[in-house]
């Protein structure tokens, strides 16, 4: 950077007047004989994460030994750099200052930090906000990946290079005044981000409560009384399901004949094809069931999923599968089926024999479910759109064909399963150990609201234009967002090239103030040699005397 002439530059080691490593010690009450031991809150590089607001009160308590804390007692100014912890997505070296209220919680426990992080305690007479709004600001401008090393999932800081790094120093009164400005600009940008992200969490309240009128009949309440000469009836709805299920049953049995035909015809060479099973009807919806869903408007009712469509699971990747014509195909993952989204940059894709592709293969407007394995992956889903041809899913992926059909359809009931599903679901998934996992069985009897058609085609057009404009508002606010953080760092640039504050000309040059900081360092360094100087006495004297007695 260009900096003014009353500044100086000096690498980051010049600045510092005690730099040791953290202790992470022992667990409380792993140590017998406690005496050499005492109890102090570790600071970790977790704690990083919300240090703005929780100042490390969520350290861990853990026993050093008393030698260990005097050299590593966090003091006021002090301030912790991140060595070991990083990784491909978060570079290490962040750092934090300690201030009083750091030192304030739990205060009448010491305060270190932990092996993976570093003290380093800049001089007394240089500002330590400062520095650490320096150290920041060299983090996120991205330089600091030009002192990292390790693997790829593990990154350690080169700390004798990284002390190395020029340090731009202006007078120590301008260093105050610089400190202030920047913490004046930064609260407003803080209230300003706290506003946007108030307001993000309202758009996210206000799609929940969306939904929730949706499939309570709030939405369209008047619209359904102004047509309710002209709609269709719960019972013609549900006669004509059936019509279309069993239509769909016999062109299965027809396609099955044929098959059968065929492969007695080729000498029967494989398997011969399953019958498709007949529909086998369901247990009626339980007053308890009813008790956990939604009340429905006296002309809908809730039918189980398996009554409007066929259930249908994906297959297992396995290289090991011996085929004998086998087909390449692609195939969705779980990770592919988010919450009302489908996330497509990449499909894999896998081996099948040829003859299972016809039952395997999704259908346009087929509706995802997960099948879990957390909570927020239980149920989640959304529908397929025949946006690579053919495709299927792996067996952790279930697909609903609806026997109606169509866009509309599809997507209010994959709406209904992404709102109401995961509650649904959790209490009827199957639980292992902090696993969650819905099978076909429970998904078949998953309760669907069921108004006319013609009600679900304006429920999920008010949806999908609603939505939109919520998206938007959110892409928005996030852009804001963004925006605020380019700008904080717009304001660090300034602040360390000398254009945030105005030159005082009576300010104590950088240079006279780069020198009192080198005489404090050769003091301590002079202390802190002849008190080890004596220690080796001493220890040299008494093992004298031992061996004289």
């Amino acid at each position: 950077m260009n900096i003014p002439t009353n500044w100086e530059e000096a690498p980051l080691e010049n600045l510092l007047i005690h730099v040791i490593g953290g202790d992470w010690g022992k667990a409380i009450d792993s140590v017998e004989d406690a005496d050499e031991f005492v109890q102090v809150s570790c600071i970790r590089g977790a704690e990083f994460r919300h240090w703005d607001i929780t100042k490390g009160n969520t350290a861990s308590l853990r026993l050093i030994k008393k030698n260990s804390l005097t050299n590593r007692k966090l003091q006021l100014n002090d301030i912790l750099l991140e060595i070991s912890g990083g990784g491909p997505e978060q570079p290490v070296g962040r750092t934090v200052l300690i201030d009083k209220t750091c030192l304030l919680q739990n205060a009448n426990t010491p305060k270190v930090c932990t092996n993976f992080l570093r003290l380093i305690r800049p001089s007394s007479i240089f500002n330590s906000s400062y520095l650490n709004y320096y150290l920041k600001y060299f983090y996120f401008t991205g330089e600091v990946t030009k002192y990292q090393a390790g693997s790829n999932n593990l990154r350690n800081l080169k700390f004798k290079n990284y002390v190395g790094i020029i340090i731009p120093a202006p007078p120590l009164k301008e260093q105050h005044r610089i400190v202030n400005k920047i913490e004046t600009l930064f609260s407003k940008l803080d209230k300003g981000i706290e506003s946007l992200k108030t307001a993000q969490e309202q758009l996210k309240l206000y799609r929940q409560a969306l939904l929730k009128h949706a499939f309570e009949g709030k939405l369209t309440e008047q619209w359904r009384k102004d047509n309710a000469d002209k709609l269709e009836t719960a019972e013609e709805l549900l006669a004509r399901i059936k019509q279309e299920r069993e239509k769909r049953y016999q062109q299965q049995l027809e396609d099955w004949e044929k098959a059968v035909e065929q492969w007695e015809a080729e000498g029967k060479d494989g398997k011969k094809s399953r019958k498709p099973p007949a529909y086998k009807e369901l247990p009626a919806i339980s007053t308890e069931e009813l008790s956990v869903l939604p009340k429905l408007p006296t002309d809908w009712s809730y039918l189980r999923l398996a009554e409007i469509a066929r259930i249908g699971s994906g297959m297992s990747v396995s290289k090991d599968r011996e085929l004998k014509k086998p087909i390449e195909v692609a195939y969705l993952r779980v990770a592919n089926v988010q919450r009302g989204e489908l996330i497509l940059d990449e499909i894999k894709t896998m081996q099948i024999e040829k003859e299972k592709l016809n039952d395997l293969k999704l259908e346009k407007y087929d509706i995802l479910f997960n099948e879990g394995g957390d909570r927020d992956k239980l149920g989640r889903g959304w529908i397929w759109e025949s946006q690579v041809e053919p495709c299927i899913t792996q067996n952790h992926v279930f697909r609903a064909t609806t026997y109606l059909g169509g866009e509309f359809h599809s997507k209010f009931i994959s709406h209904w399963g992404n709102t109401f599903g995961r509650d649904y679901f959790e209490k009827g998934g199957k639980q292992t150990t902090n696993l969650a996992s819905i099978n076909k069985t429970v998904l078949s009897k998953f309760p669907i609201p069921m108004p006319s058609l013609e009600e679900q085609i304006k429920i999920i057009q008010v949806i999908d234009t609603t939505m939109s404009k919520l998206d938007s508002n959110l892409e928005d606010i996030e852009e804001s967002i963004k925006k605020s953080q380019a700008l904080r760092q717009s304001i660090l640039k300034k602040a360390f090239s000398g254009r945030l504050v105005p030159q005082d000309p009576n300010d104590e040059p950088a240079s006279e103030l780069l020198k009192r900081i080198a005489i404090e360092k050769a003091e301590l360094a002079s202390k802190t040699k002849a008190s080890v100087k004596k220690t080796k006495s001493r220890l040299k004297s008494k093992q004298a005397s031992s061996s004289s007695a």
